[in-house]
């Protein structure tokens, strides 16, 4: 019997414990690789018409492909995520997966919980179990492994440390964390993602990477003194879950063939922002056999100050099976003006991306030139305003920041002069933990406040993990405020006023005010990017050539988050220094512009390649809609736009020429269909 357990942001779905691979049983279900796709029934019409019918010829390849191996370099506003759960979907109604073997990785609990309900939709109308699949963040998966070990090995799981402020204090011989301690124990992580040990710090980074006050070597030693106290006193942070099942999975191959065994088939969400660490959990995974479906963005890599390493999806280092890559190029959430601007800005730091808008023409992008940043504001609050008079409702309207200072000061702003700002709607507890962090005095108090709190992990009666979601919110809140403050005097007070400036999630009226890495993933009909210049875009602290291309892929990232309005402002002079306009908006394009369809009318994503008013092509395409409707087929399974369009294109069409696009024996099928309906457009037209 088969349960759904939910556990942290992962819903595990776990066998009973008489039938589980490893050191309790070792029955195994039987299970069809992708490349016996083509030996299964097929499934039904109404199926097919579900997870297929409104694919662009794209999308269809990617949901369908019967490779092993597939990378799939989703661009912004591709329909990433419909791709991805299409597959699993496809995967298990084709029964080339089962789906209480598939493992879907994300990055962060919201978009678990999304894989998870999209899921569950297709599973109630294709009448499937592709709902059965577990998803969760890496960590959530490894947190669940490690337990699941622990249980077969009859050992209780390792004590999860409770104040790593206090650990790293007795680490250093001190008895009260230091102002950076923060510092220290975010370099930590970072090393952690990096597979660095202490020594390796010390080998591998330069001085223009070095961030923290103290020396290299000083670190080291302290990073090393850290790890040597965890394991003296028998505990584990978050960063040690996944090293952890990594490390005794290749000391013990059964463990990794039970690992192998639960998730035959692996997806991952957001490749392209994996640390090496998670890679190598990912070959763990897959072992000498993959079966993986990686989807990502290489110009959607903003992580790196994390660990992140996007080189990792571009060349899947240690994977012997050749990848099969396929390109999602269409934009359907931006205008062309927008997605040409967001390619400029790309290329003026150095990268490239094919992306092409599958919109109608819209308003060109619109640059504000400002005097200062008291101008700024004021530009800001009256071109919203215009925005309003043209029919943008308030929550269509989102402004952008690379700091949350500048979002702070332009909420203020816009507060003042009566335009409606979207807050957030705060439960109990998250309202209570913000009262408590308003009211504390110091920095070294808001320190050990956050660290209480995210450092300490409850146990219940069933020894699940409890994490108080809200709660710990606020604390990373804190953290991250302390971060962007790193001198000068700052106390609980400062910090609730800037939480008002911060991106949080919620369902009220108004103007939404927040940085460019918390826009990631959202989208608004009118996006204005705030203080693009210089020391803020790109960011003073990007010093090395890969920092400032990662500045460039988060410019990106800004200005696809708008679909039919983007306006970009700067100012001459910013705090009494000189700014003016940022580099990657040097030579945007701000030409001529045609209407675009009213902002206020509801706009359904057009998933199709645009037709042509040839009439020729009107009638092949006639053709086909009512021979795919006649078969029970999707449309693009017949014969693709681009096929179509490729035909057309060929000087005389016959059956050779239409062998040549489609192949000899779906060619020898389709020409005489195909050149009747060429035909019948001919005669239409009096020719």
């Amino acid at each position: 019997m088969w349960v759904d357990i939910e556990l942290d942001d992962l819903i595990v779905v776990q066998k009973a414990r008489g039938e589980r691979h490893g050191a309790h049983g070792s029955h195994r279900l039987s299970c069809m690789t992708v490349n016996d796709v083509d030996a299964l029934p097929l499934v039904s019409q109404r199926q097919r018409h579900l997870l297929l019918d409104d694919l662009d010829p794209d999308q269809y390849e990617a949901v369908t492909t019967t490779a092993d191996v597939v990378v799939v370099r989703a661009g912004a506003g591709s329909g990433k995520t419909t791709v991805l759960t299409r597959r699993i979907a496809w995967r298990v109604d084709t029964e080339s997966a089962n789906a209480r073997h598939v493992l879907a990785i994300t990055f962060t609990r919201q978009a678990a919980g999304e894989l998870r309900r999209r899921l569950r939709q297709l599973a109630g109308e294709t009448e499937r179990e592709s709902h059965l699949v577990t998803a969760g963040t890496f960590h959530a998966v490894a947190l669940s492994l490690l337990r699941q070990r622990r249980e077969d090995q009859g050992k209780q799981m390792p004590n999860v440390l409770n104040n790593r402020y206090a650990l790293l204090s007795a680490a250093r011989g001190t008895e009260r964390p230091g102002d950076e301690s923060y510092d220290i124990l975010n370099m930590i992580d970072w090393a952690h993602a990096r597979l660095l040990s202490p020594a390796d710090v010390v080998k591998r980074l330069s001085a223009s990477e070095w961030r923290l006050n103290i020396t290299i070597n000083s670190f080291a030693d302290i990073f090393h003194a850290y790890e040597t106290m965890k394991r003296k006193r028998g505990v584990l942070d978050m960063n040690d879950m996944i090293s952890l099942v990594v490390k005794e999975a290749r000391e013990q191959p059964q463990f990794a063939d039970s690992i192998r065994w639960q998730f035959r088939h692996v997806h991952v969400d957001e490749a392209q922002d994996m640390n090496p660490l998670q890679y190598a959990f990912l070959q763990l995974l897959l072992g000498d056999r993959p079966d993986v479906f990686l989807v990502g963005d290489p110009n959607q890599a903003i992580y790196g100050f994390n660990g992140a390493d996007n080189s990792l999806f571009d060349e899947l280092p240690g994977i012997d099976t050749p990848a099969t890559i396929i390109n999602l190029p269409s934009n359907y959430r931006c205008s062309p003006q927008i997605v040409t601007g967001a390619v400029h800005v790309l290329a003026n730091g150095s990268q490239h991306a094919d992306a092409v808008s599958r919109r109608h023409d819209g308003r060109a992008i619109e640059l504000i030139r400002c005097q200062d940043d008291d101008d700024e504001l004021r530009q800001l609050t009256s071109h919203i305003k215009n925005l309003a008079s043209d029919g943008f409702t308030w929550n269509s309207i989102a402004v952008l920041a690379r700091t949350n200072q500048l979002a702070t000061n332009i909420a203020r702003a816009l507060t003042a002069n009566d335009i409606p700002l979207k807050e957030s709607r705060l439960g109990q507890a998250e309202q209570a933990a913000l009262s408590e962090a308003s009211a504390l005095g110091s920095r070294h108090a808001m320190t050990a406040w956050s660290s209480d709190i995210l450092d300490q992990e409850t146990l219940d009666e069933d020894d699940e993990l409890i994490v108080q979601q809200s709660v710990r919110e606020v604390a990373l809140k804190v953290r991250e405020y302390l971060d962007e403050n790193r001198h000068g005097v700052v106390d609980g007070r400062s910090f609730a006023s800037w939480f008002s400036g911060a991106g949080r999630e919620d369902e009220s009226t108004g103007v939404e005010v927040l940085t460019f890495h918390a826009a990631k993933g959202r989208e608004w009909p009118a996006v204005l990017l705030a203080g693009v210049e210089p020391g803020l875009l790109p960011h003073s602290s990007a010093r090395t050539d890969e920092a400032k291309r990662e500045e460039a892929r988060l410019a990106y990232v800004a200005c696809t988050r708008a679909a039919d309005r983007l306006l970009i402002t700067w100012a001459d002079t910013r705090g009494g220094n000189r700014a003016g306009p940022s580099p990657l908006i040097r030579g945007i394009p701000t030409g001529e512009w045609s209407p675009a369809p009213p902002p206020d009318s509801v706009r359904e994503r057009n998933t199709k390649r645009r037709q042509t008013k040839d009439p020729r092509k009107t009638a092949v395409m006639t053709w086909r809609a009512h021979a795919a409707r006649v078969a029970g087929l999707p449309e693009q399974s017949l014969i693709t736009d681009s096929e179509i369009e490729r035909i057309l294109a060929t000087q005389t069409i016959d059956e050779v020429s239409i062998m040549t696009v489609v192949g000899e024996l779906r060619g020898r099928r389709l020409a005489p269909r195909i050149i009747a309906a060429l035909d019948g457009a001919d005669h239409d037209e009096g020719v």
